[in-house]
């Protein structure tokens, strides 16, 4: 568990197409999209210090990004700043 309280999960080494990334003093979050295997969908990964914390299929890239919307709102109203 890292210093921020998230859960990391392993992941494979493929890059995902980076939607945002927010800082908070030495901590960063990325959001990435990545197209799923079998080409079933579209996945949202949420990365905390580039280790992987949370994924989810989405049938739609729409969808996907809607949720990237969200944790991103989420994360500005708890002192987080952009940061490419």
């Amino acid at each position: 568990m890292d210093p921020a309280g998230w859960a990391i999960i392993n992941r494979d080494q493929q890059t995902g197409q980076r939607v945002w990334r927010l800082r908070k003093r030495q901590h960063s979050v990325d959001a990435e999209l990545r197209a799923a295997e079998r080409g079933e969908g579209v996945e949202i990964q949420f990365l905390l210090n580039g280790g992987l914390t949370y994924r989810r299929l989405w049938p739609t890239r729409d969808a996907a990004l809607a949720e990237a919307a969200g944790k991103r709102a989420e994360l500005e109203r708890q002192g987080w700043m952009e940061h490419w």
